[in-house]
């Protein structure tokens, strides 16, 4: 292991946590959990990995919580954490994928695991729509499509940033965290 590779996750970690922030206060509660799951699972180790998320998670809070007005009402709180358990469980499942899909393409293997991000997110934040209240039309084809798209675009600028820092040694070699 080369110096670079020693500060070079917390770097990256830095960046992801900064753009949940930067994100958190563009989009709200639009924050792009899916992608931000399937980067941390490909560029970081497992516990680097979950760390980042769970940081990522709660910097949207208290940007949320403390700047923009989120209510502190039981049901708001409860959709709080559910979205955190949905942000872990894009990086577990972008995680499995990421080490199943080894011998793939970077580029298609990349794209599966953000696929698979999403995906998992969705599923925790539908699941927790049956005992949460929510409008009915939240998971409409256009609410769903936004999100997507919101999420594909912020993998993809976050993944361009992530390959510059690769290239530069601010951010560590994807193929560092396929083991751990």
């Amino acid at each position: 292991m080369d110096d670079t590779s020693t500060w070079s996750a917390p770097i990256w970690s830095l960046v992801l946590v900064v753009a949940a922030i930067v994100y958190s206060f563009a989009l709200a509660c639009g924050m792009p959990f899916a992608a931000l799951g399937a980067l941390v699972a490909i560029a970081l180790p497992r516990r680097e990995a979950f760390a980042t998320v769970i940081l990522g998670w709660f910097a949207n809070q208290v940007v949320g919580f403390g700047f923009l007005g989120y209510p502190t009402d039981a049901s708001t709180l409860a959709w709080g954490l559910a979205l955190g358990i949905s942000a872990l469980a894009a990086v577990a499942a972008a995680r499995v994928t990421y080490n199943v899909a080894a011998r793939w393409p970077m580029m298609v293997r990349a794209a599966l695991v953000f696929v698979v991000a999403l995906l998992a997110q969705q599923a925790v934040v539908y699941a927790a729509s049956w005992p949460l209240p929510s409008h009915p039309s939240a998971f409409s084809l256009p609410v769903l499509w936004q999100i997507g798209w919101t999420n594909a675009l912020a993998f993809i600028a976050l993944g361009l940033i992530y390959r510059l820092g690769a290239v530069i040694g601010l951010a560590p070699s994807p193929s560092r965290q396929a083991a751990g």
